[in-house]
């Protein structure tokens, strides 16, 4: 089961760096760690809809509407990274403050949030944060741009095969499906 020092352990071997024990622990490795681990994990939670970090949810509507473009606004939580879609594939428009507008009502979306427990992360995606992270950490770490450039093809490459991997547990969404589909299999 990974943990977030496992995978900045994973990382800094990548590198040739030694391992570490905790974050708190006083090494330039550690520093780095606690310095970027959050920052590169979110990112990486960001770039791709991973299947383990997605949720449905209904939005909250809030009192005022926009002053034009949407019917109206929605709050979105506080741990949600990404809108990926609205039920009915309704447009919609993510603004300031965690608002997202909109015409549908109710908005029921799909979100990708903050996965913090890392022993929540499938291992792909463990591969791929310590790959990302390892990159991040090469100039800093080991003073190697010809190192960072080296971990971040790899780190490219494992993103790649994880995002291949999570597409194929990926289920339609019934509203996805288009009127000639929906008409032959209802």
């Amino acid at each position: 089961m990974a943990s977030v020092i496992s995978i900045c352990n994973k990382g800094l071997r990548y590198l040739g760096g030694e391992e570490i024990l905790s974050l708190e622990q006083e090494s330039r490795g550690a520093r780095l760690c606690s310095q970027y681990y959050s920052e590169v994990r979110d990112e990486l939670l960001e770039e791709h809809h991973w299947n383990f970090a997605a949720r449905y949810i209904a939005l909250a509507s809030l009192p005022a509407a926009p002053l034009f473009g949407f019917a109206r606004a929605y709050q979105l939580p506080a741990d949600c990274l990404r809108v990926r879609r609205l039920r009915g594939n309704a447009d919609f428009e993510v603004v300031e403050n965690r608002v997202l507008y909109s015409d549908a009502y109710p908005a029921e979306a799909v979100v990708t949030v903050r996965v913090t427990d890392p022993a929540r992360f499938p291992a792909l995606f463990v591969e791929v944060l310590a790959r990302k992270l390892a990159a991040e950490l090469a100039v800093p770490l080991m003073n190697s741009s010809r190192l960072e450039q080296s971990m971040m093809t790899k780190y490219i490459n494992a993103l790649e095969r994880a995002k291949a991997m999570d597409a194929t547990e990926g289920a339609v969404d019934p509203d996805d499906t288009n009127e000639w589909v929906r008409a032959r299999l209802w």
